[in-house]
């Protein structure tokens, strides 16, 4: 079994330390955006000088508010990030705490759903939205892609007053690699067997990433690192090993995996926005900037692109990589991209001799105890 990880406190009370940083950066003149995606490039927003924070909503408390806006049939992720911004606009109980901090949203054109959303989250707080290509592999959609980069820097210049030099923009750009190159390493680690840390604490570690300031990130990782380096594993393995793949699981969103680690199984790698898609592909530091950032952002495999075959591809390298011995494929209810593309990913690790468990699923606890059946079922046949 994996031990307690100590340095991972850091992350567990990294919080408040996170929010006093954040009023004095602010009583000192910077400005605070808040972002809701990947696409995003945090490289442009550090380069004009601000700092940024993650809205995404993963917990339940704040759906019904945002159900008096929005329909009941779209995903939970959504609602539960436009509820917390709403409730914080009226000094709710529920809102998202460190809402109050932030000056703009910097929102991306992925789903459809999101897309509207931002229609209506603009009435509320000056809502910047990024248009992505929906076509990621041509040379046409990187040119468009680098052309709204750069529109969103100067969108950036306006709000700071700030010059996004290629000097800055570069520095960024080293910087980010160096917390990529960090995560390569903490992900390495755990193709042990079995791994020396738990996913479930991998995960909570992730959903802090572009929550906490990218250096104060590091030292966490760091510490995290040179700790995890130094555990022996002995003995038999925790179980199955298991890969999730499929929709975000922002802080608030651990039912799943829990449920897989409490039945004694081992995730031991995300292909999700909170695991591998942040980080996997590096920035060309010697390219042009603009550019290298257009290529490294329109790689993130996410189900918003099409063709999409770059995801099915990265998924069956990541369970051979991880020597995984089956895959979670989890959704949330009414994403239809992930939902859509489970039935392609399922028959590519059918024909690579790789059982798949799909679910489908919401913040509440509804739906806990089918859920922990169909794992344990799941488990047992692996075994």
């Amino acid at each position: 079994m994996t031990r307690e990880i100590k340095s991972l406190q850091f992350f567990k009370e990294a919080y408040s330390a996170r929010i006093e940083q954040l009023r004095d950066s602010r009583d000192k003149g910077m400005k605070v955006v808040g972002t809701f995606c990947l696409f995003v490039p945090d490289e442009i927003i550090f380069a004009a000088g601000a700092d940024r924070v993650i809205l995404c909503g993963g917990r339940s408390n704040t759906i019904s508010v945002a159900e008096e806006y929005l329909p009941r049939n779209i995903c939970p992720l959504i609602k539960s990030s436009f509820g917390a911004v709403i409730n914080g606009s009226c000094a709710g109980d529920l809102a998202c705490p460190h809402f109050s901090m932030v000056d703009a949203i910097v929102a991306e054109a992925t789903c459809d759903g999101k897309k509207k959303m931002y229609e209506l989250l603009h009435e509320y707080i000056p809502t910047y939205v990024l248009d992505l290509p929906q076509k990621p592999d041509s040379k046409s959609s990187i040119d468009y892609f680098e052309s709204e980069l750069r529109k969103f820097g100067r969108f950036m210049e306006g709000l700071t007053d700030n010059m996004i030099t290629e000097e800055a923009l570069a520095r960024e750009i080293r910087s980010g690699n160096e917390t990529r190159r960090m995560l390569h390493r903490l992900y390495d680690l755990r193709r042990q067997d079995p791994p020396p840390i738990r996913g479930s604490d991998v995960i909570k570690l992730l959903q802090k990433q572009y929550f906490l300031s990218p250096d104060a990130f590091r030292t966490g990782l760091t510490e995290v690192c040179d700790e995890v380096e130094k555990i022996t594993v002995t003995g038999n393995k925790d179980g199955p090993r298991l890969m999730i793949s499929g929709c975000p699981m922002p802080a608030g969103n651990m039912k799943v995996s829990q449920i897989i680690e409490d039945m004694g199984a081992s995730i031991v790698v995300e292909e999700s926005c909170t695991g591998t898609r942040s980080f996997w592909d590096l920035v060309d530091e010697q390219k042009d900037p603009w550019t290298a950032l257009a290529e490294r952002y329109l790689k993130i495999p996410c189900s918003c692109m099409t063709p999409n075959q770059g995801r099915i591809d990265s998924i069956i390298e990541l369970a051979e990589k991880f020597d995984v011995d089956g895959v979670v494929y989890y959704t949330l209810q009414s994403c239809h991209g992930y939902n859509i593309e489970r039935y392609k990913v399922g028959k590519a690790l059918k024909e690579a001799n790789i059982p798949m468990l799909a679910i489908e699923t919401d913040y509440s606890d509804a739906d806990l105890e089918q859920i922990r059946i169909r794992v344990e079922a799941f488990l047992e046949m692996l075994s």
